[in-house]
């Protein structure tokens, strides 16, 4: 029996597997969370700060001088006016290249002489985009939200307010706290989700393994050899589909290995109906054998004879026996395979009636075919449908006395067959026996030479065939044979 420790550490298998996938699933989560936080921080910073540089130019307009130059004393006062404001920002004057011409920033330690002109026209040009970022003059190869705005004037274009929206300790600060906000927020939203998928998890995964359990213990016990084992099997579900295959193997299994027992108990009955048929001529060969060798001084040639003629018949016999147990054994085990082609069935039952009349003539039975005018072609192995007709034949003429007939019968049926019959007006064949014509080794009560085989070799060959033999029979007035064979397809 299976014990219930290894239904467990499949759960817990399963478990690991769901609850490590469940947590690189939480962190990737968090991960997107605080990096989605932070840009949508930035890009509203950016949004409710974009016109800042605009306003700042309009302050400037007033204060330019006439010939359209910005005088550095009021540059110097319009931008430290912005600080005051708005203290994390950092101001830069540019020209019409992008080159830095003035800037008011904290601790002065801008390192660029020029700002890249392409995010600022961007800027200018789609008010639609996402975060843009620009230049950051403090520190080259970084980048920083910003804001725009050109200086245009009735001379021309003098240049652009390049406003960077926080100062580089501001950001820091910033993300830092936004990003511990996020990240303490996302913890406690994900701890929750993670606990309920989790808990749900598990329970799901216990009910699934739970419905294992049976489908393993069914198994191991039907290899314990309790055959007669099947699991209970509900509607739907992946799990019930196991259940259910296992149950048709099992009946598969077992239907096959009662079939090998069928099997290996013909065969002992075989080895010792052979063993007892055998014995019977093998003895007469042997006894008539001694006999003769014994007596070959003092015995007669009408003695000798008849010893010889009782040997030869008992060879005859023996011959019969093997060849129809080969035969037979071929039959049962599909060695042999019916070889359809069409043939006149009307043709093969006058070839063999002929055959049989010379036997029939000199035991004074009479003999007749009755062949309906429009029996078509039929699809059969021509030899194996020689042969049940010879089995049969020689079945009638063994009870049938002086005076009797075996008539041989063809009919077209409905649906495409022909019937054949066999009928004799013999001894005929008791009820209770009926059922057993067709079995091994069955003999009638006054059959001493058949060996018992012939029927049950007509019986294998007719179903080979996918059809079946029938038989009719009134004791003391006679008995009926008759099978079906298909028409053949004719093109």
């Amino acid at each position: 029996m299976i014990k219930p420790k290894i239904f467990n550490r499949l759960y817990l298998q399963v478990s690991a597997i769901f609850l490590l996938v469940l947590i690189l699933f939480t962190a990737i989560t968090l991960y997107i969370s605080v990096e989605s936080a932070r840009d949508y921080s930035v890009e509203v910073n950016q949004q409710l700060n974009r016109g800042l540089a605009a306003s700042s130019v309009e302050g400037l307009k007033e204060l330019i001088e006439k010939d359209g130059v910005i005088g550095d004393e009021v540059m110097k006062d319009i931008m430290h006016s912005m600080m005051v404001i708005n203290p994390i920002v950092e101001v830069y004057l540019l020209n019409p290249k992008g080159e830095i011409l003035n800037y008011v920033v904290p601790e002065k330690d801008v390192k660029l002489k020029e700002v890249d002109l392409g995010p600022i026209n961007k800027f200018l040009n789609d008010s639609e985009q996402g975060v843009i970022r620009g230049d950051d003059p403090r520190n080259p190869g970084e980048y920083v939200t910003f804001s725009a705005a050109p200086i245009v004037v009735e001379q021309g274009m003098l240049g652009y307010i390049y406003v960077v929206l926080a100062s580089q300790q501001y950001v820091s600060a910033s993300e830092t706290l936004v990003g511990s906000y996020i990240l303490g927020l996302s913890i406690r939203s994900v701890v929750l989700i993670l606990f309920i998928s989790a808990l749900v998890g598990l329970l799901a995964i216990w009910l699934i393994t739970k419905r294992l359990n049976p489908i393993i213990n069914g198994i191991n016990q039907f290899r314990e050899d309790k055959l007669d084992t099947r699991i209970a099997v509900r509607n739907g579900g992946e799990l019930n589909r196991i259940g259910l295959v296992f149950n048709q193997m099992a009946d598969t299994i077992q239907q096959n290995i009662q079939e090998l027992k069928g099997i290996d108990n013909l065969r002992r009955e075989l080895i010792s109906n052979v063993s007892h048929d055998l014995r019977t001529p093998v003895a007469s060969i042997q006894g008539y054998a001694e006999t003769l060798m014994l007596k070959q001084d003092n015995i007669t040639k009408e003695e000798q004879g008849k010893y010889l003629n009782i040997i030869f018949t008992s060879c005859g016999r023996l011959k019969k026996l093997v060849e129809e147990l080969f035969e037979l054994s071929k039959l049962e085990t599909n060695q042999v395979k019916p070889n359809a082609e069409p043939f006149s069935i009307a043709e093969l039952v006058y070839d063999v009636a002929n055959k049989y009349r010379i036997i029939s003539q000199k035991k004074g039975i009479g003999f007749n075919t009755v062949i309906a005018k429009d029996v078509p072609l039929v699809e059969a192995d021509l030899s194996m449908i020689d042969r049940v007709l010879q089995n049969l034949i020689d079945n009638a003429v063994k009870f049938c006395k002086e005076g009797d007939s075996i008539n041989i019968e063809i009919e077209k049926k409905e649906a495409g067959n022909v019937e054949v019959r066999v009928a004799d007006s013999g001894q005929g064949i008791k009820q209770e026996d009926l059922p057993n014509v067709f079995q091994r080794y069955y003999k009638g009560r006054s059959d001493h030479q058949s060996t018992g085989l012939g029927l049950a070799i007509v019986k294998k060959i007719i179903e080979l065939h996918n059809s079946e033999i029938q038989v009719f029979s009134q004791f003391g007035k006679g008995t009926t044979f008759s099978f079906k064979l298909p028409e053949a397809a004719i093109a």
